[in-house]
């Protein structure tokens, strides 16, 4: 089932007159700035581009419309049934809905064999988007420049005149024509190459199959790569700058297993020759599943034994197999428009992680899984001003503010409940036959959720419909009657804490959830049984869900997208089998984020909540210290308005992580050591420096004066924490230290952390001068490292917000062109804003400036300041009070 005309007819979509069938595109890009061509302004390199695009004539028509943004056609001419060249009347330009209209001065028709030629120009970038360059340095340290491509999601008409439609596929032919000593890639293998008359290295590449435009891809540079095989025989490269590629090993080798993995799990071949994945210095997202020619972060795909962190070694796995898994869910089946962008993103971050933890299953990751992409979903999803998965998308300036965590998380929450209901093998079966039934093709959610329904017996469509559909996610609400039955009550949980009635004003039911709710229960701890919640009020029965005495859990296994509140007596009860571990650690975890999320929207005390924290004072789980640090953070950024009662919570916080932080120490990892520990030591021991404790800051900073002088002396997973230590504590030398290991770091991981770093400063001259020199010497891509790390600092939070107001216009011009890192900035900047003066002052700014593309981000960081500061407003008092008792009974 596809989209219905009366939301086709909504959709900014081109005329359906002419469809493409093959593109040949030739591209000539400028490597070098000169006199000619604008060395003074270092904005204007261009390239020269050639495309003769076979196309099929639907209806007759003279007048040809398609895709083009800032190129110059400079000549257009069909070519009819290969004998007659007809040379266009007129090409008509419109900036604003970023197309062209070539108009012939005779009718096509569909019997007629039809190449549209055009001869143009176009401007090689350096925002990140279309077909841009990037800077690296050679060998003598001198400023060089490649040239790469970000088609995704409409950036492809940069590139070359084209149907820039997820729905109109076709073949590609490409030709680059590049200077003799630079390497080329492209999504297929090369066929041939020679030198031209001009002493330019012309290469050909092999016809893709039929894909959308925004998978394309081609780069031109200086390469060094490393090789393998997968089983299958699919030969699998990771290229890097000159010099760097053994930095690459890792990721080849995840590369190498997980394509074979997903061969087998889906029961299809992957059906390229080859599979290419490039490190690319400037780059906006984490990395571009181009099909078979990957672009990555070099973040985001190399690593370094030496230097780089469990924290990276994890991020390039998760990002490797996610790009890897959308070789099918996105290319071999491709949604058929925007608003199923979650069937490429929730399906790709779902099996990303199905793919890691075959590969490492002792990493934990489907319970690292819960502690980030399901709550940073649920956190999202909570505010009035969400979105719905299977959300309208009308127009391209539309499209990057959905590439969020309700495409990405909530889309692969809601995947991992549904393969959890109806179990994995008959979900695995169903996408074996979605993906064979829709290969080369387009869907849309419907068209899955049928295939699901069809093979597995069960409702699907009805279900999940529901879960796509919908803004927002249920709470739960537990109660017991006298009966000797519970009641189940559903709602829309919202941060906000307003709470839906069953019916709206006008009548209409309000949203509902087919909920499954699985249970464990002091007298059935082990395995969780499950129903289905379908209406807005069940009563269950005691045999189901347990007696009145006993303590249950909701949710078992967090595998449902929803939140559960119990009463208060229930809550207590709760705290035993949290201090005891007699809950697994994925239930343990799911109560800290319910009670904390519940408490924020006024649906029950904080200082319940703050006796769930104080449970957890003997736990070892990663995840779950995870989700108790950042809650953590934000009971600081909410309640933490004075210097005393900052240092209440300091000593409150500190208490709590006594003991893990005794069991962890400051000993590098072995080798034996769990992959989770290696996570949880830096985390831990970075919450003690930011929450002031002594102990941990004295020897944060003895290290940090050993690893001046000696790298090697601290381990790569505790520089982060010393360095903070340093800087925080420190001021103006210690700043130059930093900002001298960034300008020396030769891995950019390292650059990256030296970033994160520098805004931890006291003085707020020092982040003032941090902005201005990142803004010149940063990458455009890393900046927001900084802006993110002095934005989070309580001094820093009217800095960021001050050089936001004043380089507006600079920001828009720099970012707001295409990619999403403009509405990054937005939250960077809001994020620890929380009264209703300072909400009042966002969306004041905002609304005399030009925005489009981050209209709803505003919304949102606006909307969550609101909620902070009604939190309190609410419980501020009552949680001081808490916690003065807190601190003096166990003489923090």
């Amino acid at each position: 089932m596809t989209a219905t005309n009366e939301t086709q007819t909504n959709r900014h979509l081109l005329p359906q007159t002419v469809k493409p069938k093959l593109y040949k595109l030739q591209l000539e890009p400028e490597l070098e700035f000169s006199e000619q061509n604008g060395a003074q302004d270092k904005k204007d390199l261009k390239f020269q581009g050639k495309a003769d695009i076979e196309v099929e004539i639907i209806s007759p028509t003279n007048c040809v419309t398609l895709h083009a943004l800032d190129l110059e056609i400079v000549q257009a001419t069909v070519e009819i049934d290969k004998s007659r060249f007809v040379k266009a009347e007129s090409v008509r330009c419109d900036n604003e809905q970023q197309t062209a209209s070539v108009v012939f001065p005779e009718t096509l028709s569909p019997s007629q064999h039809i190449i549209i030629h055009f001869e143009y120009t176009g401007i090689l970038n350096d925002q990140m988007v279309g077909f841009y360059r990037s800077s690296y340095k050679g060998p003598h340290g001198e400023t060089r420049y490649m040239a790469t491509t970000q088609f995704e999601p409409t950036d492809a008409r940069r590139a070359f005149p084209c149907w820039d439609e997820p729905a109109i596929k076709s073949a590609f032919e490409i030709t680059l024509i590049v200077p003799p000593d630079r390497d080329c890639l492209s999504n297929m293998d090369p066929v041939s190459q020679h030198i031209n008359e001009s002493g330019k290295k012309v290469v050909q590449f092999q016809k893709t199959p039929i894909m959308s435009t925004y998978l394309l891809a081609f780069i031109i540079g200086e390469f060094d790569y490393i090789e393998d095989k997968t089983k299958q025989g699919v030969h699998v490269r990771v290229y890097t700058l000159k010099g760097s590629s053994e930095l690459g090993r890792f990721a080849l080798q995840v590369a190498v297993k997980t394509l074979s993995f997903f061969a087998e799990f889906f029961d299809i071949a992957y059906p390229l020759p080859k599979m290419d994945l490039v490190a690319i210095p400037d780059f906006a997202a984490g990395a571009m599943e181009n099909w078979g020619c990957v672009t990555f972060r070099e973040t985001a795909l190399l690593i370094d034994p030496a230097n780089s962190s469990t924290v990276a070694r994890s991020r390039v796995a998760e990002v490797v197999a996610h790009e890897l898994a959308h070789q099918w869910f996105g290319n071999l089946v491709t949604m058929e428009w925007w608003t199923h962008l979650w069937l490429n993103e929730g399906f790709a971050t779902w099996a990303a992680d199905l793919a890691v933890d075959h590969l490492f299953p002792s990493w934990g990751t489907w319970l690292q899984f819960v502690s980030s992409t399901f709550s940073a979903a649920l956190r999202l999803d909570s505010l009035e001003s969400s979105h719905p998965i299977e959300v309208e998308v009308k127009k391209a300036g539309d499209v990057n503010e959905i590439f969020d965590a309700i495409s990405y998380c909530k889309g692969a929450s809601v995947i991992r409940m549904l393969a959890n209901y109806l179990s994995l093998e008959s979900f695995q079966k169903g996408l074996q036959v979605y993906l064979k039934k829709f290969s080369y093709k387009n869907a849309a959610t419907d068209d899955l959720w049928n295939v699901l329904e069809e093979v597995s017996g069960k409702p699907v469509f009805s279900m999940m419909s529901l879960w796509t559909r919908q803004t927002g996610y249920p709470v739960v609400q537990c109660s017991y009657e006298q009966s000797g039955r519970w009641i189940l009550e559903q709602c829309r949980f919202l941060s906000s804490g307003y709470k839906q009635s069953n019916t709206s004003s006008g009548g209409e039911k309000s949203p509902l959830w087919i909920i499954p709710i699985g249970v464990v229960s002091s007298s059935q701890s082990r395995e969780p049984h499950y129903f289905l919640l379908k209406e807005s009020k069940e009563q269950v029965d005691s045999s189901l869900l347990g007696k009145e005495e006993e303590w249950l859990k909701l949710n078992a296994n967090q595998s449902g997208v929803y939140r559960v509140n119990y009463p208060l007596s229930m809550w207590e009860k709760l705290r035993k089998p949290v201090r005891n571990g007699e809950l697994s650690s994925t239930d343990r975890l799911g109560l800290s984020m319910d009670s904390f999320a519940l408490c924020r929207a006024g649906m029950m005390p904080t200082t319940c909540a703050l006796d769930m924290m104080a449970s957890f004072e003997n736990e070892k789980e990663y995840t779950c210290w995870v989700d108790l640090i950042s809650n953590f953070e934000s009971l600081h950024s909410v309640f933490g308005k004075t210097d005393s009662s900052r240092q209440l919570m300091d000593k409150f916080f500190c208490y709590i992580m006594r003991n893990i932080a005794q069991q962890l120490g400051w000993r590098s990892a072995s080798e034996d050591e769990e992959h989770s520990v290696r996570l949880l030591r830096p985390k831990v021991l970075r919450a003690l420096v930011d929450f002031k404790d002594a102990n941990t800051i004295s020897t944060a900073k003895q290290l940090f004066e050993q690893y001046i002088h000696d790298k090697s002396s601290v381990a790569a997973d505790l520089r982060g924490v010393v360095m903070a230590a340093a800087v925080s504590e420190g001021g103006r030398k210690e700043f130059d230290q930093v900002l001298h290991m960034f300008e020396t770091a030769a891995l950019n991981e390292e650059k990256v952390r030296c970033l994160q770093t520098l805004g931890c400063t006291p003085q707020v001259s020092l982040m003032k001068e941090a902005l201005e020199w990142g803004w010149q010497h940063v990458r455009y891509q890393d900046f927001i490292y900084l802006v993110s790390s002095i934005g989070s600092n309580p001094k820093g939070v009217e800095v960021v917000w001050e050089y936001m107001k004043e380089h507006w216009s600079e920001l828009y011009e720099r970012y707001g062109k295409g990619n999403f890192m403009l509405t990054s900035f937005i939250r960077a900047c809001t994020a620890q804003m929380t009264s209703f003066s300072e909400a009042d002052q966002v969306e004041a700014f905002f609304q005399s400036k030009q925005v489009e593309g981050c209209e709803r981000t505003i919304r949102q960081c606006v909307e969550r300041i609101r909620v902070s500061a009604k939190w309190f407003e609410r419980d501020e008092k009552a949680t001081m009070e808490w916690l003065q008792h807190y601190v003096k009974e166990h003489s923090c």
